[in-house]
């Protein structure tokens, strides 16, 4: 009997010895992204003798013709008109089609300085990102560190809290979370991935319109980027965009 049982004993050993390990299933990486317009502060002329009138209707009386490259001052914006202010005072309705937000290319002033301040991984995804913005002629994003500071926030709390999502538990949406952090912006937007590789994590955004579309963005002038360690996904990262 102490045979059969030392036997059986050696087989359990062996089998579960020869066993295959159970492997842990594939967490696939995660990839999102989220546009608003805000206010536009400033607007340039871009049709030719554009029509500055007295209402938000073409029915409106024209005061006057703007030229084309002019820059105004926008006091109040609607989708369709802004109402703006002249150089000697006057104030009028501009239909939104003759003109556009205009948005002073970033001073990369200070940038290196500001750069030393990432993690060697935002360091990495500035530079990707950068470099596909130079490849279309569009000028590279100036990165912030206090929206930087903010997109770290995000990109923690989606780890502590076990989601992702653009909207935090913890500080509702992007937007909402600029807000509570005192972040100005006439555009913003986020991009957000969950990936064990900053390369791949690029390579996904780049590889889907929506975050393309925010990399790419010629209106966007700031970023700001965090990355975490930790999380399902191995890395969490947000960009956070704004226009300024």
């Amino acid at each position: 009997m102490k045979k059969i049982l030392s036997i059986f004993i050696v087989s359990v050993l062996i089998f579960a010895a020869c066993a295959p390990a159970q492997q842990k299933p594939m967490i696939t990486p995660q990839a999102s992204s989220i546009f608003k317009k805000g206010n536009v502060d400033k607007i340039q002329i871009i049709a030719n003798q554009a029509p500055l009138r007295t209402g938000h209707s073409a029915e409106y009386p024209i005061i006057r013709q703007l030229p084309k490259g002019n820059v105004y001052n926008v006091l109040r914006d609607t989708e369709e008109w802004y109402v703006v202010e002249t150089d000697d005072g006057q104030v009028g309705a501009i239909e939104a089609k003759q003109a556009k937000p205009q948005i002073d290319p970033p001073s990369m002033e200070g940038q290196q300085q500001s750069i030393t301040q990432l993690t060697p991984n935002e360091e990495d995804m500035l530079r990707l990102l950068n470099a596909e913005r130079v490849k279309k002629g569009l000028n590279p994003l100036k990165i912030d560190m206090e929206i930087t500071r903010v997109a770290r926030l995000k990109s923690q709390d989606m780890i502590d809290n076990n989601y992702f999502s653009h909207n935090s538990p913890t500080y509702g949406s992007p937007f909402d979370m600029m807000k509570q952090y005192g972040i100005k912006y006439i555009y913003a937007g986020e991009n957000l991935a969950g990936n064990p590789s900053i390369a791949n994590a690029h390579e996904s955004l780049m590889d889907s319109q929506g975050h393309r579309e925010n990399i790419l963005n010629p209106n966007f002038t700031h970023i700001g980027i965090g990355v975490k360690e930790g999380g399902q996904y191995g890395k969490m990262c947000t960009q956070m965009f704004v226009g300024r």
